[in-house]
C-alpha cells in the first residue's frame, strides 16, 4: 500500500460531520471490505443482502465470510489490500491498522470510504438499525457515541411491535392502486395519512390481519370512488 502523507488532507476533517441520511441501492453495485474488526462479517453479510457485489480483501476471514465465499455470494480475496482492489468500486469499508492511505485513494477515486471506528476516515457512518420486514430505522449519534444509538434503537424496538411492519406490506400492495387512481398530490397524501391514523395498528395488533386489511382496503376504494 502506498504511503500517502495524510495530515493536510484530513485537517478539516477531524470532527466527524455525519449529517445527511440517505438510504442506498446497492443493487449490482462492487463493494469492497478490507482487512478485519469484530463485526466485519456482519458488514459484508449487510452488503450481500442489499445485493451488492462484494469482494472481501484480507488473508484471513470469518467462518461467515468464508461460508459465503464458497457459496459463491463473495469474492475472497486472500491476500492484504493493493490499490487496483478499489477498481470499479462504488463503496469500501476499512478496517485496516491503519486507513488513511487507503481512505486517500478513495477520496481520490470519489469511492465511499467507512473506516471501523476511526470517523475521521469515514465518508459515511453505519446506524444502529431496526428492521421489520421493509421498514427501517436507523439512528446516528455523528459518530460520538454508537452506544446511545444502539440504547435509542433498542428503545424503539420495545415500543413498536411488529404490527408496524405489516401494516407497510399492507400499505405496499395498494399504493400501485393509489398512485395511478389519484392524480393529486395532495389528496394522496391526504388519504395516506388518514390510513395510517386510522384504526388499522390497533387492529394488527390484536391479531385482527384480514380486518385491518380490509379496513384499509375500504378506505383506498372509498377515495378512488370520490375520484369519479
Amino acid at each position: 500500500m502506498t504511503s500517502l502523507d495524510s495530515s493536510s488532507s484530513r485537517a478539516s476533517r477531524l470532527a466527524p460531520n455525519f449529517r445527511f441520511p440517505v438510504f442506498l441501492d446497492l443493487s449490482g453495485k462492487q463493494c469492497l471490505v478490507v482487512g478485519h474488526a469484530f463485526d466485519i462479517a456482519a458488514k459484508v453479510a449487510a452488503l450481500v443482502e442489499a445485493g451488492a457485489r462484494t469482494i472481501y480483501v484480507n488473508p484471513h476471514a470469518d467462518p461467515q465470510i468464508v461460508q459465503l465465499a464458497e457459496s459463491g455470494q463473495v469474492e475472497w480475496r486472500q491476500r492484504d489490500f493493493v490499490p487496483s482492489d478499489l477498481d470499479g468500486c462504488f463503496l469500501v469499508i476499512a478496517a485496516l491498522a491503519n486507513n488513511a492511505p487507503l481512505f486517500q485513494l478513495a477520496e481520490a477515486r470519489n469511492i465511499l470510504c467507512n473506516a471501523v471506528d476511526d470517523p475521521a476516515h469515514c465518508r459515511f457512518s453505519f446506524g444502529s438499525v431496526h428492521r421489520q420486514g421493509e421498514l427501517t430505522l436507523a439512528i446516528s449519534t455523528n459518530g460520538w457515541a454508537p452506544a446511545l444509538a444502539v440504547r435509542l434503537r433498542e428503545m424503539l424496538e420495545r415500543e413498536l411491535g411488529p404490527e408496524y411492519g405489516t401494516l407497510l406490506e399492507a400499505l405496499k400492495r395498494v399504493r400501485p392502486e393509489i398512485q395511478e387512481g389519484i392524480a393529486d398530490f395532495d389528496k394522496r397524501r391526504e388519504l395516506w395519512y388518514q390510513i395510517v391514523d386510522s384504526n388499522a395498528l390497533t387492529l394488527l395488533r390484536e391479531g385482527h390481519n384480514a380486518e385491518a386489511e380490509a379496513l384499509v382496503r375500504k378506505m383506498v376504494r372509498d377515495a378512488l370512488t370520490g375520484q369519479t
